[in-house]
């Protein structure tokens, strides 16, 4: 008799009885999403696609630390503030603030690598709650391992931007025209005096983060009793919201 993990329904004809291993899984999130997941579930793994984002995060964070000027990203920042509400600041205390706002890429990676860890586990633990409430059964092991390996689009997408990254000179970029330097999302095409709100959005419109999101979908119609249509609305309606609030707020702050 074939015992299955915990909270794992039988097997679907075509669908593996076991899960792969965290090599095959990589693999086969590319090559054969459906089979994959639905294995992944039966027995989740999830630590590769875990450390391949972490790993991916801190290269980007020590090769773009050195290309942004401090001093020209809070001047623009400051610069946007005061065109909408008339207040301005000394460029003394611009500098002040860039000169304690600088980082070592070191000290930033220290910073960033731990947040993002933070973030994948809550990222995680949103879509199993969204899971549990549209009526799943899933364990948070199977979510987790499912969003780790749908997230592998945007660890391509941090492998891509590596070399392009390190080819910008030192101090030439600010924190906002960075994320522009890879073309992947419409954002990157907008002129520089679009509104924030809608550069924000457009800047969400990813080829990565989309192909992130078509994955989890897929994955997310494997979980035990997962209803077709939670599956979908789920992992689109908490996207959604995160790309509003994120523009939301960079239009309450940048204008």
């Amino acid at each position: 008799m074939n015992e299955l993990a915990p909270g794992a329904g039988p097997s679907a004809p075509g669908e593996p009885a076991e899960g792969p291993s965290p090599l095959a899984a990589i693999a086969g999130t590319f090559t054969s999403p459906a089979n994959t997941f639905a294995g992944l579930v039966h027995r989740p793994t999830w630590w590769l696609p875990f450390l391949l984002w972490l790993a991916g995060i801190g290269v980007v964070v020590l090769v773009s630390t050195p290309k942004i000027d401090m001093e020209r990203t809070m001047r623009e920042m400051f610069d946007a503030r005061a065109a909408k509400t008339g207040q301005s600041i000394s460029d003394e205390q611009i500098r002040e603030m860039a000169a304690r706002s600088e980082r070592t890429p070191a000290k930033a990676a220290a910073w960033g690598v731990p947040t993002s860890a933070l973030m994948f586990l809550f990222v995680a633990l949103v879509l199993w709650g969204g899971a549990r409430a549209s009526g799943s059964e899933a364990r948070f092991p199977q979510v987790l391992s499912v969003w780790g390996h749908a997230n592998l689009p945007n660890v391509i997408g941090l492998v891509v931007a590596i070399p392009i990254l390190a080819s910008l000179a030192d101090a030439s970029e600010t924190q906002f025209s960075i994320q522009q330097t890879l073309k992947s999302n419409v954002g990157a095409f907008l002129p520089p005096d679009a509104p924030v709100f809608l550069s924000s959005i457009a800047s969400s419109i990813d080829i990565f983060s989309l192909a992130t999101l078509a994955l989890l979908v897929v994955g997310m119609k494997k979980l035990p009793a997962m209803p077709a249509g939670g599956a979908v609305a789920v992992p689109v309606v908490l996207w959604a919201v995160y790309v509003l609030g994120k523009a939301a707020l960079a239009a309450a702050f940048l204008g």
